[in-house]
Order: C-alpha cells, then sequence, then structure tokens
C-alpha cells in the first residue's frame, strides 16, 4: 500500500475520531446543562458542534479522493467506506444534541416544570450516553472481540432507550393532562427526547460499520 494512501487514511481516521470525541463532549455538556440547570453548559454543546456539517464534509472529500486515487480493494475499501458512513451518522447524531441542547437552554429559561419527568429523564440521558460511547469505542477498537463486547453493550443500551422512552411518553401524556395549559412545551419535551432516542439507534449502527470495517460481510443498517 503507498505511503501517501496511508496518509490520506490516517488523516480521515483522526478526523473521524474528533469528530466523534466533539460529539460525545457536547452530549455530556447537554447531560450536565439539564441535571443542573446550567444554561452555561447547554450553550458550549451547541458552539462545540457549530462546524461539524464542514467537518464531514472535509472527511468526505478526503475520502473521495482516495477512492479516486488509489481505488482500493478488500479490507482497505471496507475501511474507507465504513470512515465515510459513521462520519455521517455522527453528524446527525451532533444535529440532535444541538436541538436538545437548544431546547435545554428554553427549559432553564423559561418556567416548564419538569420535576415529575427529570428522574426517568436522566435515566434516557443515560443510557443513551451509554451508547453513544459504546460506538465511539467501537471506532477505536482493533480487535473482533472488543467489537463482539461494544456491539452487545450498544444494543443493551437501545433497548433500554426504547423501553424508558416509552415510559416518558406515557407519563409526559398523563402530565398534559393535568396541566393542560403547558401541553405545547411538552409535545416540544418529547419531540426533542424522540430525537434522542434516535442517537441509540444511529449508535448501533456506527458499531456495525466498524464491524463491517475490521470483519466485512454483508453491511445491514
Amino acid at each position: 500500500m503507498l505511503e501517501n494512501y496511508k496518509q490520506i487514511l490516517e488523516k480521515s481516521r483522526n478526523r473521524v475520531l474528533e469528530l466523534a470525541d466533539d460529539v460525545y463532549h457536547a452530549y455530556e455538556l447537554s447531560q450536565e446543562a439539564f441535571k443542573e440547570g446550567d444554561v452555561t453548559k447547554a450553550t458550549e454543546a451547541r458552539a462545540l458542534l457549530k462546524d461539524t456539517h464542514n467537518i464531514n464534509s472535509k472527511i468526505d472529500n478526503e475520502i473521495i479522493k482516495t477512492l479516486a486515487l488509489f481505488s482500493p480493494e478488500a479490507r482497505d475499501l471496507r475501511v474507507v467506506i465504513a470512515y465515510l458512513k459513521i462520519a455521517s451518522e455522527l453528524t446527525r447524531i451532533s444535529d440532535y444534541i444541538r436541538a436538545y441542547a437548544k431546547s435545554v437552554k428554553m427549559q432553564i429559561s423559561g418556567e416548564f416544570a419538569l420535576e415529575n419527568l427529570k428522574d426517568d429523564t436522566i435515566s434516557f440521558l443515560q443510557s443513551t450516553g451509554k451508547s453513544l460511547f459504546a460506538a465511539i469505542n467501537a471506532i477505536k477498537a482493533d480487535s473482533e472481540d472488543a467489537l463482539e463486547t461494544l456491539y452487545q453493550k450498544v444494543n443493551v443500551e437501545e433497548s433500554k432507550c426504547d423501553d424508558i422512552h416509552s415510559i416518558l411518553e406515557k407519563n409526559v401524556i398523563q402530565q398534559i393532562c393535568i396541566m393542560p395549559e403547558s401541553a405545547s412545551d411538552f409535545v416540544v419535551f418529547l419531540k426533542n427526547l424522540r430525537k434522542l432516542e434516535r442517537i441509540s439507534d444511529r449508535s448501533v449502527n456506527i458499531v456495525k460499520l466498524a464491524y463491517f470495517a475490521q470483519k466485512g460481510g454483508k453491511l445491514k443498517l
């Protein structure tokens, strides 16, 4: 394999890992903002992800250039395609986090009562964070055993997210019945939770892509 090809591939990998780390850090800030009622952390989360689409475009361009110049085959081709798709998944996750951070800022600044939903929401945020953490570790994993373990973890957390999300939906409906004057706020809250619920789904996709890059097989997302 040509040295230039190695350098380009390594650059793409580093960009993907940097993007992944920024996405996870922003998620942690958003989670802390909700728990602590800290507007500053929500603002930091949004600022951290403001350039994710530009970063994704750079990754796309580098990978397209790699495909055009070197025509990689077999495992090399799988790795390149995996990076391309992982960057796209991370960018979509970043959109969900930015939207959620914005909603947290509005909740903190307003008078929207979430006390009856807070414990379940925190559990949901924690489980979503664990699924995202597993996905990011899968990008960095260098063994099949590690990927197998991470795949099991991400599926467990994705299932938990679905279950807690269902509970929260029912509780939100109950709160709307109790406080109909806040119905629009509860609907927005639920809308943003649904976006966050997709993070665990996309985290599963990232682990599958990491496994595909290393072991091949038929990719199903």
